[in-house]
């Protein structure tokens, strides 16, 4: 009988090894790793805040501890697994993330640094999970056939993308890339996309004379459909990996391959002739009114571009904040800080909260010193020495690797690393770690057959079980839950269910996650702002307004807290000073002194940015401190580098909302004199005259009326301003031609006709 029992234990175990063999474990591996590209360029998940990048990060992390679980039962069972850690671009990429971690440290928030925010679902620990989702991919992707099936999967998924985008193209437009919520963040995508199509075919991993020259049509597809998206900084990248290519085959391939050098000095020399000649009628009209010509050209003139000129102002604001702190910087992620400390009028005009310098390397720089600098550079040159170390044996290949990478670090000028860049960057490290070793391995004669001992592999394997679902709550499930229950806050109160809304809001508050713990206060406290000024007015019925005043109440505190905890954070500043205010004037609470208290300690930490100013002025006028807020302005537009008439008319507007008539009409001449013009924009307009005609400046409504009809077109609302005026100066005969052609245009007038013609 014991034999017996003996028997089928032994075959059970047996069965149980057949099952869990080192093949089976790298096949589960391999498989979700395959997953991070299959799956998440797909995920919206709209039942999160930002579902085009939080539930795709969710996902992916995942998945990589899902991986690392059996990468760690494979590597207990076979040692040729194991990463090299000797080599030069794993170290390199080691001590980058090291570097990061160490800076967080001395950095303004070193919680934000670590876990970022539900935006950007970023931060040095999601880098974290890339660099040991790249210590996988070379673990087990360690053979030719391995590469072929990691870039089959990814340029079938860019397809599927690019397709998608097609489908939904408004012509005309940018192409969105509807699965990506941005176009840029898609056109950065389909940069590896062309790079991984264009290796696949150098490497000819596919036998079909079909299939190895669809990759280069496949290519053409991704770039095309790259330059529909018409993101210029792409352009840039796309254009500059392009000619890297062309003139290294020119310089390098004359004796080895005639035919490949004198081909691309052809096409080089005929790009480059054809680039010169648009640039040379860019102001022609067949450029002006074709939109993507037009869009490509606008790159030369990206001074006067809004968004050119605007990358630039922040730039310079990356640089001051460098010089401030210089050897460890701000913290990573926390360039919004430094931004809001360096604060530039010119550059906050479109664009409220920067958070990225979008330009990575000057975000390095501003946010890791020259300290995270030093390792992002050495990051660099070993990607380049390995580049240049394979040009002696595969000259084509590395070519191909050289235009790739150049191309991702010149749109990197531009933009900022996100999850789609990461997804096609960090695969190449892989690859090219992979090609640098070439690694053509017959694991049958090169195994380790070095094991542990089967007790302590269960030990491990049992404990490493007990870790990554830890791992997975923490950052996964627990955020997860948080971000959807604070969405599900935003949609009731969208829709005006404000007491269902607040279970929503506890249960979330609760959730003690890092990565969502202050962040979804921060989302709650710009929809709670939301609902008391757009919704809350003399209609609102009272069970909704105690409901309201409910969510004041426990919003409030959390907000003091969060400001208390985050003093460096921007927004918050200001979204509770403008909650104070709104619960002044419609819920009537006494906390406008709060308010003011929280502003002024929002300057400490800039002393130049307009939300806060503006909203201080406003907390002032309310509390009747008419004068404080008339020095507070003086003062600010006296430090503020924008338009010459920029303090005229910021103070005029001042003095229009006090109903300081004469005061206003000064500052406005003075805005006229110094270049503003009033009639660009119809409220300005409309101040303008109404101050006019309170100060019974008369000639000046009519001259500025008629200036408004020569720019803008005759109407007759400006006919009845200019009959008006000249019925005031006593011209009789002109007040009634115009009041007469008002009539015409507008035949309500008539009620006026007895001022104008007896």
């Amino acid at each position: 009988m014991f034999s017996f029992f003996n028997f089928v234990k032994i075959k059970h175990k047996q069965q149980e090894s057949k099952i869990m063999s080192s093949k089976n474990l790298g096949l589960i591996t391999k498989a979700l790793l395959l997953s991070v590209i299959a799956i998440t360029p797909f995920a919206k998940i709209s039942s999160l805040y930002f579902p085009f990048v939080s539930g795709r990060v969710y996902i992916f992390r995942a998945l990589v501890i899902m991986a690392l679980f059996f990468w760690v039962w494979l590597f207990l069972k076979e040692r040729e697994y194991k990463p090299d850690f000797k080599n030069i671009l794993v170290i390199a990429l080691i001590l980058f993330f090291l570097a990061q971690v160490l800076v967080s440290f001395f950095g303004v928030n070193p919680l934000f640094s670590f876990f970022s925010d539900i935006q950007r679902s970023d931060g040095v620990l999601q880098y974290g999970f890339w660099v040991l989702y790249f210590l996988l991919i070379i673990s087990v992707f360690k053979k030719e056939k391995d590469w072929k099936e990691l870039f089959s999967v990814f340029i079938i998924v860019s397809f599927l993308l690019a397709i998608f985008a097609w489908i939904h193209y408004p012509p005309g437009q940018e192409l969105y890339g509807n699965l990506f919520g941005n176009p840029a963040f898609f056109a950065g995508f389909l940069l590896f996309s062309i790079g991984f199509s264009l290796l696949a075919f150098e490497r000819k991993f596919f036998y079909s004379r079909l299939i190895h020259y669809a990759l280069l049509g496949a290519a053409g597809f991704f770039a095309i459909t790259l330059i529909v998206t018409q993101i210029r900084g792409v352009f840039i990248g796309l254009a500059g990996g392009i000619f890297l290519f062309f003139l290294l085959s020119i310089l390098f391939l004359r004796k080895e391959n005639k035919k490949i050098a004198y081909l691309s000095g052809i096409i080089l020399l005929l790009s480059l002739t054809s680039i010169i000649l648009l640039f040379s009628v860019r102001e022609t009209e067949i450029v002006k009114s074709n939109h993507y010509l037009s869009r490509i050209t606008e790159i030369a003139d990206f001074q006067e571009a809004s968004s050119a000129r605007e990358r630039f102002l922040v730039w310079h604001v990356a640089l001051e904040a460098f010089q401030e702190k210089p050897v460890f910087g701000w913290g990573p992620e926390n360039f919004a800080s430094a931004f809001n400390k360096h604060y530039d009028y010119w550059a906050g005009e479109k664009e409220t909260w920067f958070d990225r310098a979008h330009n990575i390397p000057l975000d390095i720089l501003a946010t890791g010193g020259i300290f995270l600098f030093s390792f992002y550079i050495v990051l660099l040159s070993v990607v380049i020495f390995l580049i240049f170390k394979m040009t002696k044996r595969q000259k084509i290949l590395s070519f191909i690797l050289a235009s790739i990478f150049f191309a991702y670090f010149l749109q990197g000028l531009f933009f900022f690393d996100t999850f789609a860049t990461s997804l096609g960057l960090f695969l190449f490290l892989a690859f090219l770690f992979f090609a640098s070793r070439q690694l053509q391995i017959d694991t049958a004669g090169n195994k380790d057959l070095r094991r542990l001992d089967q007790s302590k592999s269960i030990l491990i394997i049992v404990a490493l079980a007990i870790f990554s679902l830890f791992i997975i709550y923490a950052t996964v499930i627990m955020p997860w839950r948080a971000n959807a229950l604070a969405l599900k806050f935003y949609l009731f109160t969208e829709a005006g269910f404000y007491q269902e809304a607040s279970p929503f809001l506890e249960k979330s508050f609760a959730i003690k996650s890092p990565y969502t713990y202050w962040e979804v206060r921060k989302e709650a406290g710009w929809q709670f702002l939301s609902v008391l000024e757009d919704k809350v007015d003399g209609t609102t019925v009272s069970q909704d307004v105690r409901a309201i005043e409910s969510l004041y109440d426990f919003m409030v505190p959390e907000l003091e807290r969060f400001i208390e905890n985050n003093p460096y954070e921007p927004q918050m500043y200001y979204v509770l000073a403008r909650i104070y205010r709104a619960g002044f004037e419609k819920l009537g609470r006494d906390d406008l002194p709060e308010a003011e208290t929280v502003l002024k300690k929002a300057l400490n930490y800039s002393d130049l940015r307009k939300e806060y100013f503006e909203e201080l002025k406003q907390i002032f006028l309310l509390q009747g401190k008419f004068e404080e807020a008339e020095k507070l302005l003086q003062d600010y537009v006296k430090r503020v580098d924008f338009y010459d008439y920029f303090p005229y008319l910021t103070l005029g507007h001042f003095y229009f909302e006090t109903e300081r008539d004469e005061q206003a009409m000064e500052q406005y001449e003075k805005a006229r004199e110094a270049g503003y013009n009033f009639c660009k924009i119809e409220a300005e307009y409309s101040r303008y005259m109404t101050v006019a005609e309170y100060t019974q400046e008369y000639q000046k409504i009519i001259d500025m009326a008629q200036k408004h009809m020569e720019e803008k077109g005759p109407d007759a609302d400006t006919y009845f301003n200019i009959a008006v005026g000249y019925l005031n100066l006593e011209e009789k005969e002109k007040a009634e031609e115009f009041f007469l052609k008002a009539l015409e245009l507008k035949p309500e007038y008539e009620l006026y006709r007895s001022y104008f013609i007896r």
